[in-house]
């Protein structure tokens, strides 16, 4: 979900992001091969899923803040309306391996673009991971709007970790989510061509288990804003 700063505020604010809530689903294919000293990871990612009252998000926030006695959110009225989204993307990821202290550094670059009438976007970067069994896992874990299936690991006996940090550029040709919606009039920012994130982060594997903390620094999305969002995230992942 989405907000503005103030949530207290019933009426629109026309200076601050849309109000937003956001459900989807996705389904990733990675590609992985070792060439010329050089370990390859093609991804591609669809998301499908809807923007609007029918993702739940208004009665998810006023429920959980009711929980924890916290502010009561009073402008969802203004939210986007009900709009099906459908999204794509591909990412190439290029990283070097390099022995340090009884421990593995993994470093490269990045490109890929995402297209669809949440996100359209193009984008480069380039990662860093340092740890311990990095051969049964790939990439670094994302934050939208950046595609997931960017990270990925292979179940297997025993423990590893790794602690990343990376740096990504996206150029913004469209954001739903700053923009407003597609085929209806609605609330919407000034969104930025330009948009970048700095983010480092750990990862543990267990057996079929893996969870993973971020820390994200991202430049501001949209004209109106003013100053630098921080936020982090924690992914759960197992396989089935």
């Amino acid at each position: 979900m989405y907000t503005p700063e103030d949530i207290e505020v019933e009426a629109l604010i026309k200076d601050d992001r849309p109000y937003a809530g956001l459900l989807f689903g996705g389904i990733s294919l990675l590609s992985e091969r070792e060439h010329g000293g050089l370990r390859l990871a093609d991804s591609l990612h669809i998301d499908v899923g809807i923007v609007g009252p029918a993702s739940g998000a208004e009665v998810g926030q006023r429920n959980f803040h009711e929980l924890i006695a916290a502010d009561k959110p009073r402008g969802w009225d203004n939210q986007l309306d009900n709009e099906p989204v459908i999204n794509f993307g591909y990412e190439r990821a290029w990283f070097m391996k390099q022995n340090f202290s009884g421990l593995t550094i993994e470093y490269g670059p990045s490109a890929g673009f995402a297209l669809g009438n949440l996100y359209t976007y193009a984008s480069g970067g380039l990662g860093f991971r340092l740890g311990e069994g990095l051969d049964r896992s790939f990439g670094i874990p994302s934050v939208a709007p950046a595609q997931g299936g960017q990270s990925s690991f292979r179940r297997d006996q025993g423990f590893s970790w790794y602690v990343f940090a990376a740096v990504e550029g996206r150029y913004m040709a469209h954001n739903l989510l700053l923009d407003g919606n597609s085929f209806e009039d609605s609330h919407s920012v000034d969104s930025r061509e330009w948009v970048g994130d700095a983010q480092v982060g750990a990862a543990l594997t267990w057996d079929r288990w893996q969870i993973a903390y971020t820390y994200l620094w991202r430049s501001e999305e949209f004209e109106e804003k003013d100053g630098v969002d921080q936020f982090g995230s924690i992914v759960l992942s197992t396989w089935l």
